[in-house]
C-alpha cells in the first residue's frame, strides 16, 4: 500500500494556525519579559513550547479519529482472497511464555485450517508448576518445547534463540493469552501474496475473557483502539508490529538480523525491517483475542514495561530515525508523537517545576491569555475521543461516561509510574516486565500500601504547589488521579466468584 502524507499535512496545518495565534497574542508580553527579566522570559517561552507540543499531540488524537470515520470510511478494504500454491509455505507458530502459560489459549490458536504448520513453545519459565504444565501439554498435543540455558535478551532473545536457523517460510507470534482465529494463517498469506515488499502483517484485536471487574470496566479501549488507530497508521503513519497476533516472513527476519535485544523488541524490529526495504501492513479483517490486565497492579506493571521500552527505544533509535532515508517525514513524526509520549513524562516534570516552583519564586507576573485554556482543556480529553465515538452507538451513554471518567483517572494515576520508569531507563537498564495473569483480593489498607509511592508523590507535589503558588490548582490534574489510585484498586478488585472462576480455569488447564 502506498502511504500518504495527507493526514499529517492537515494536522500540522491546524496546529500551525492554533499555535501561531498563541505566538501572536503572547509575542508582545514575551518580548517585554525577556527584555526586562531574561531568565523569567526564557522560562515563559519554554512553557509556551511545552503547551505547543501538548496541543500537537491533542490535534493528532482528534484528527486520527475524525480522519478514520470521515475520510477513510468505506475505503478500508482487506486484500482479496487468493488460491494457495501447490506447495503451501512452511509456517511455524511460536508461543512465548514465562511463568504465564495458558493452555486453553494455545489449544484454541492451534486449530488452524492450514496443513503445513507446526507449533513451538518457547519457554522461559522457571517455576516448576509451569514447567510441568507445559511438558504435559506438549506431550498431549505433540508440540515442540524449546528452552534455553540463559534468558538474555528477554522476549527478543527467546525468539532469536529458536528462529535463527530454524526451517520455515513464515512465523506467527503468540503471546501467552493470545487466541488467533482458525483462518489466521490462510488469510495472512493472502496479504503477503499481495505485495512482495511486505515483511510483517499485523492483525487486529479485541479484549475477551474479561472476568474481573477491572477488565470489564477498562478493556473497552482495546476494542476501539485497534481498528481505528492501526487502520490510519497503515495508510498515513508508521505501522509497527505490536508484539503478538502477527505473521512475519523469514526473509524480513533474516534481513533485519533478528529481533533487537531490547524491551520494545516489536517496535525496534519493525524499524529494522523497514530500513531493509520491507513494510508492515494491517489486516483489519483478521481479529484475534487478547486479555486486558486483570487488575490495577497488573496494569501498572505493563505500563512500566511500555514506558521503559519506549525510553530505551528513544535512547538508541532517535538518531537512526531522524537520518533514515527509508522513512518518510510524516512517518518519523508519527513515531515521535506516539512512541515518545510515555517517556516524555520525565521531560514534562521540567514544565511542572518551572511553573510551580521557579517562576513563582522569581515573582514572575507573566500570564498567558485566558483563551489558551480552552484548547488545552479540550486536548486534555482528546485521547478519549476515539473511545467515545466508537462506543457511542454500542453501549449505554451512562456506562460510557463512567468508563471515560474512570479511564482518565486510571491513566492519570500512572504519571508517577511513567516518571519513575522513564528515569530508571534513562539512567540505567530497561527491564522486560511480564504482566501478571493472576489477581488477589486486597483490603483498602493493602491498597494504600501498594500505592504509597503515588500518594507520597501527590502529597509532596500538593504541598510544593501550596507553598509557592498558594493553590493546588496548578497540579490538580496530577494530584487527583494519584490520590484516587487506592480507590481504583479496591473498587475494581476481583470478587470471590471471579477469583474462583480464574482458579477453576487454571485447574482445568493443569488437568
Amino acid at each position: 500500500m502506498t502511504k500518504s502524507p495527507a493526514l499529517y499535512r492537515v494536522i500540522l496545518l491546524v496546529w500551525a494556525a492554533l499555535f501561531g495565534l498563541a505566538l501572536l497574542t503572547t509575542a508582545g508580553s514575551l518580548s517585554r519579559e525577556i527584555t526586562q527579566r531574561p531568565v523569567a522570559g526564557v522560562l515563559a517561552l519554554v512553557t509556551l513550547l511545552f503547551i505547543g507540543y501538548f496541543w500537537l499531540n491533542g490535534i493528532k488524537d482528534v484528527l486520527y479519529t475524525a480522519w478514520c470515520y470521515l475520510v477513510m470510511r468505506g475505503r478500508i478494504r482487506p486484500v482479496r482472497r487468493r488460491k494457495l500454491h501447490r506447495h503451501p509455505p512452511r509456517v511455524v507458530m511460536v508461543y512465548c511464555t514465562r511463568n504465564d502459560f495458558n493452555a486453553n489459549s494455545l489449544a484454541a490458536s492451534m486449530k488452524q485450517r492450514y496443513t503445513n504448520v507446526h507449533t513451538v513453545i518457547l519457554d522461559d519459565s522457571d517455576k516448576p508448576e509451569y514447567l510441568t504444565m507445559i511438558d504435559i501439554f506438549a506431550a498431549t498435543h505433540d508440540v515442540q518445547v524449546v528452552r534455553r540455558e540463559n534468558h538474555v535478551g528477554f522476549k527478543a532473545g527467546n525468539l532469536n534463540n529458536y528462529l535463527t536457523g530454524a526451517d520455515y517460510d513464515y512465523f506467527v507470534i503468540l503471546d501467552s493469552d493470545e487466541i488467533i482465529p482458525p483462518r489466521f494463517i490462510r488469510r495472512m498469506l493472502d496479504y503477503f501474496a499481495s505485495d512482495q515488499s511486505i515483511g510483517i502483517v499485523q492483525a487486529t484485536h479485541v479484549a475477551t475473557r474479561n472476568v474481573t471487574r477491572f477488565q470489564q470496566k477498562f478493556s473497552l479501549g482495546v476494542d476501539s483502539h485497534w481498528p481505528v488507530y492501526q487502520s490510519v497508521k497503515n495508510r498515513y503513519g508508521f505501522l509497527s508490529l505490536l508484539g503478538h497476533g502477527a505473521m512475519v516472513s523469514k526473509q524480513a527476519f533474516d534481513a533485519a538480523g533478528g529481533f533487537p535485544l531490547m524491551v520494545a523488541e516489536d517496535l525496534c524490529f519493525s524499524l529494522a525491517v523497514r530500513e531493509h526495504g520491507y513494510t508492515t501492513v494491517f489486516a483489519p479483517d483478521v481479529t484475534c483475542q487478547e486479555e486486558f490486565p486483570v487488575d490495577y497492579l497488573a496494569f501498572r506493571k505493563r505500563h512500566s514495561k511500555w514506558t521503559q521500552g519506549n525510553m530505551e527505544f528513544i535512547r538508541k533509535n532517535t538518531r537512526p530515525i531522524m537520518t533514515s532515508r527509508q522513512l518518510h517525514w510524516y512517518e518519523k513524526l508519527d513515531i515521535v508523537l506516539f512512541t515518545y509520549a510515555l517517556p516524555l513524562t520525565a521531560v514534562f516534570s521540567v514544565f511542572v517545576v518551572i511553573n510551580v516552583v521557579v517562576l513563582p519564586m522569581m515573582h514572575a507576573s507573566f500570564q498567558f491569555p485566558l483563551w489558551m485554556l480552552i484548547p488545552t482543556v479540550a486536548f486534555l480529553v482528546a485521547p478519549m475521543v476515539n473511545d467515545v465515538v466508537f462506543h457511542w452507538a454500542r453501549m449505554a451513554h451512562t456506562k460510557l461516561l463512567s468508563y471515560s471518567g474512570g479511564s482518565m483517572m486510571l491513566y492519570g494515576s500512572m504519571y508517577f509510574t511513567s516518571l519513575r520508569s522513564s528515569l530508571k531507563s534513562m539512567f540505567g537498564n530497561s527491564v522486560f516486565l511480564v504482566t501478571p495473569k493472576d489477581s488477589t483480593a486486597i483490603s483498602f489498607r493493602e491498597a494504600l500500601r501498594s500505592t504509597r509511592s503515588e500518594l507520597i508523590f501527590a502529597g509532596v507535589l500538593a504541598v510544593i504547589s501550596l507553598v509557592f503558588t498558594r493553590s493546588v490548582f496548578p497540579v490538580f490534574l496530577l494530584v487527583l488521579p494519584a490520590m484516587v489510585a487506592p480507590y481504583l484498586m479496591v473498587r475494581h478488585q476481583p470478587t470471590r466468584a471471579e477469583l474462583h472462576e480464574r482458579q477453576r480455569g487454571k485447574v482445568l488447564q493443569a488437568a
